[in-house]
């Protein structure tokens, strides 16, 4: 045991001189935070929108302020003719185009028909699915609450309701998964380096003719990488609730219990790594090649049901995909350890085979 911790002293030294390794665990968690909580924002608001109202009556006036005051559109200009409003779609200036027609209000009065036209920049779907759905909600309230069409009653009373994120935060999503993201790529990337660069500079070598056992110099080096991947899940722990008002609904030990599971999988990545690259760029591009994938295919971003049979199959190879829905299950369902057990045994699962596998080939290797 005190040749491990001596291995560990060691390699806690060698961290504190690297001053570009301690840059890149400090800065790399920060600006990932301030990325995806501040830069990346799904929640699509204050589309800009240009209105050319030939009507120009009460009821017009009405219908805009309708448009204006929800918090979906943002009311840029009123242009003056139609070739004004699709230089503005052209140009990128506006994604949406309320256009009235000179015989809106009088339509209405006489219980016609008053034709309305949204033109909307369908080459973002995202803002436009938004800008489609809701202005024909708009547009419907606008309808009842002007008493243009009787209140109706409806055979069935359908009332949705939103649990966890009711208000539907990007960031309530993106947040937990950053701790995943950031072990996931930040972890791997330095244990593989670091124990490359050993390699390197010969010093790995210089430790096997030592009194100390490969198992005991493995052991040594990854514990300072534990507790720094437990100091990068506390930091980030800590800004997402305190500075983005995240909500931890569940228990911060079985967060934290949970996260360490994960991170010995990220630790047995990057120990496997070190044994394929014979220099510190191959082991980065070995790292990376892992990483993508868990970016893409684990759900970070997009849902895993969307994708096809064949993709989800290869996402449930893929630890950070259960790991997510812990995390999430954990900070915004106030789930337990026993409410995530079919999560949680893969992931063990992952854990005891990649570390082992690593273990090995890495003895081998130094032998």
């Amino acid at each position: 045991m005190r040749n491990i911790w001596a291995v560990a002293y060691k390699e806690f030294i060698q961290i504190s001189r690297d001053r570009r390794t301690l840059l890149l665990l400090i800065l790399m968690p920060m600006m990932q935070l301030m990325i995806y909580g501040y830069g990346i924002n799904t929640d699509v608001k204050h589309l800009p929108t240009y209105v050319y109202d030939q009507d120009r009556s009460y009821l017009s006036r009405r219908l805009i302020n309708s448009f204006t005051q929800s918090d979906y559109f943002t009311v840029k200009v009123q242009a003056t003719s139609l070739q004004e409003l699709y230089k503005a779609l052209d140009k990128g200036w506006a994604q949406s185009a309320l256009v009235i027609p000179p015989d809106f209000a009088e339509n209405l009065v006489k219980k016609k028909t008053a034709q309305v036209q949204l033109l909307i920049d369908g080459t973002d779907s995202t803002p436009a699915n938004v800008a489609l759905n809701s202005s024909q909600a708009l547009v419907n309230a606008f309808m009842q609450s002007e008493k243009l069409i009787p209140v109706q009653v409806f055979p069935i009373d359908f009332r949705p309701r939103l649990w966890y994120n009711p208000d539907l935060k990007s960031t309530y999503f993106m947040l937990p998964g950053l701790i995943g993201l950031v072990l996931q790529f930040l972890v791997p990337m330095i244990t593989a380096t670091a124990i490359v660069r050993e390699k390197e500079r010969g010093n790995i070598e210089q430790l096997l003719v030592t009194p100390i056992k490969p198992y005991q110099l493995i052991i040594g080096k990854i514990i300072p990488y534990i507790v720094i991947g437990m100091v990068i899940t506390s930091s980030i722990i800590a800004i997402m609730h305190y500075l983005f008002m995240v909500p931890i609904r569940g228990s911060v030990i079985t967060l934290f219990f949970l996260s360490s599971i994960f991170l010995v999988v990220c630790l047995g990545i990057g120990l496997w790594a070190s044994t394929v690259a014979d220099n510190q760029q191959q082991a980065s591009q070995i790292v990376m090649f892992f990483a993508m994938p868990s970016i893409l295919l684990s759900g970070f971003i997009f849902p895993t049901a969307a994708m096809p049979a064949w993709i989800r199959g290869i996402s449930y190879m893929i630890p950070m995909t259960y790991f997510l829905k812990i995390v999430r299950g954990i900070v915004l369902k106030g789930m337990g350890f026993f409410d995530l057990l079919d999560q949680v045994w893969p992931l063990c699962l992952m854990a005891t085979v990649v570390i082992i596998f690593s273990i090995r080939r890495f003895s081998k290797r130094m032998a």
